[in-house]
């Protein structure tokens, strides 16, 4: 439930990945009931609120049942999109040599007969926008998926149906089997069936590699071996841009597969620097604000300079009445780090449902607003520790909140559920957690060996 003395919560909602909004359960939206950190993992205390922790752990899960059938406001882009995504023609795409962006930009200028040879396309302080969109076009995906959605009455009935969802990746590497994507994390949380829709209108399988909620980023991949060459030989590599001196006033350009419709091209200018927004209990700092139109789909999407290179991530409108033109973008000299440490790691699959892990917890969220009124961290508040599974062997305990899972930032237990459904029993995980030692949460860490559903 969002906090009555933040006016602006409800005024933002992400741009993208069009998944239907569910004002009760929570488990189809990436970063509904989490909260943001600039620092996760940085050691923090918490002083415990009077009356003792557990009663109000208790109350707290009294209250997660009744005000979880009226939590939210802030609005998501809804699609609802049939019919299959074309599949591609799979040849092996491996050696096929992808050009960036700004090449193709060059080439643009080279076969532009307006254009002088020793002419920059930015040089006059103007931005050719067809240039630009020509040139970045290529290296933007739609992603496409699928996912659960629960409606439920205020005590509790409902009933659940699949629906598809939508957003927008950017290619920006490749790997000797992969191509590599980013994105925004609500894109691709809890999506099933994630399908990566090229330029050209074919398309391939995606697995997610990594995601920071906390920071709304993710990196998913497609194997160079679903790709034909011939798609290889017409997309293009984005670079990621320094934004750190970016002025107010210059000409940018946003492409996103807004309503899911398709990637789409518009251009304004940077309206503002160094923005705050709350949206669903989080909290981002240091944001763009533009006045180039964004919209539901455009969520993971790129917002490029006059060289065709990616300056921020687009993420989030303003979405108050008799509001236009303020559009949020996540700058890429803020997660730049988070997306080189999430293009290194594994790519994985979900396994199947005899091997999946299993931790042998039973838990609930602990949104910013709970976190504020009773003092505690933001997280998954563990209620039980099954007897002799992963968790109680790693020393897990009751009233721990979990933050971490494996260098990723997990901050719901829908989340974490998800997570799981990528990692066999017998993996060894880090799990970060705060732990209540005298009137204080201290952040610790635990290596757990993952165990098994059937063993439990």
């Amino acid at each position: 439930m969002y906090n009555d003395n933040n006016e602006n919560e409800s005024q933002y909602r992400y741009s993208g990945s069009d998944i239907p909004y569910n004002n009760t359960n929570n488990s189809s939206t990436a970063n509904n009931n989490t909260a943001f950190s600039s620092a996760p993992y940085e050691a923090k205390k918490h002083k415990k609120h009077k009356g003792g922790f557990a009663k109000k752990a208790a109350c707290f899960v009294l209250s997660a049942v009744l005000f979880g059938a009226i939590a939210g406001s802030v609005m998501f882009g809804v699609n609802y999109a049939g019919g299959k995504i074309a599949g591609s023609n799979k040849s092996d795409a491996t050696g096929v040599n992808i050009p960036t962006v700004s090449n193709n930009i060059s080439n643009v200028a080279k076969t532009d007969s307006s254009l002088t040879e020793d002419t920059n396309l930015s040089a006059s302080g103007k931005m050719d926008v067809e240039a630009v969109a020509t040139a970045a076009l290529p290296a933007m995906v739609q992603l496409n998926g699928t996912t659960t959605v629960k409606n439920s009455s205020y005590f509790g009935y409902g009933q659940s149906y699949e629906a598809t969802s939508s957003g927008t990746g950017i290619i920006v590497g490749k790997s000797d089997t992969e191509l590599l994507i980013v994105t925004n994390a609500h894109v691709v949380d809890n999506i099933d069936n994630l399908k990566c829709v090229f330029s050209d209108g074919t398309s391939a399988s995606c697995s997610v590699k990594g995601s920071k909620s906390d920071q709304d980023i993710a990196v998913a991949a497609v194997s160079l071996s679903d790709i034909s060459s011939d798609t290889a030989s017409n997309i293009a590599i984005a670079e990621l841009e320094d934004s750190s001196d970016i002025k107010v006033g210059q000409q940018v350009v946003a492409i996103g597969n807004a309503l899911g419709e398709g990637q789409s091209v518009t251009t304004g200018i940077i309206s503002a620097k160094d923005r705050s927004i709350t949206v669903n209990n989080v909290t981002f700092t240091g944001l763009l604000m533009t006045d180039a139109a964004i919209n539901s789909g455009n969520s993971g999407g790129a917002l490029l300079n006059s060289e065709g290179k990616v300056i921020a991530i687009n993420f989030a409108k303003t979405s108050s009445d008799g509001v236009e033109g303020m559009a949020y973008s996540i700058p890429v000299s803020n997660v730049k780090d988070i997306i080189d440490s999430l293009m290194t790691k594994q790519t994985r699959n979900k396994v199947s449902s005899d091997k999946a892990a299993y931790l042998g917890i039973a838990a609930v969220d602990i949104t910013s607003n709970y976190a504020s009124y009773y003092g505690y961290p933001v997280g998954i508040l563990i209620r039980t520790v099954a007897d002799d599974s992963a968790a109680d062997k790693a020393g897990l305990e009751t009233y721990d909140i979990i933050v971490g899972f494996d260098d990723q930032t997990v901050t719901t237990w829908s989340g974490l559920t998800n997570m799981l459904q990528y990692y066999e029993a017998g993996e060894k995980v880090t799990i970060d957690y705060y732990h209540m030692e005298g009137s204080e949460y201290v952040l610790k860490s635990t290596e757990v060996t993952l165990g098994s559903k059937k063993a439990s």
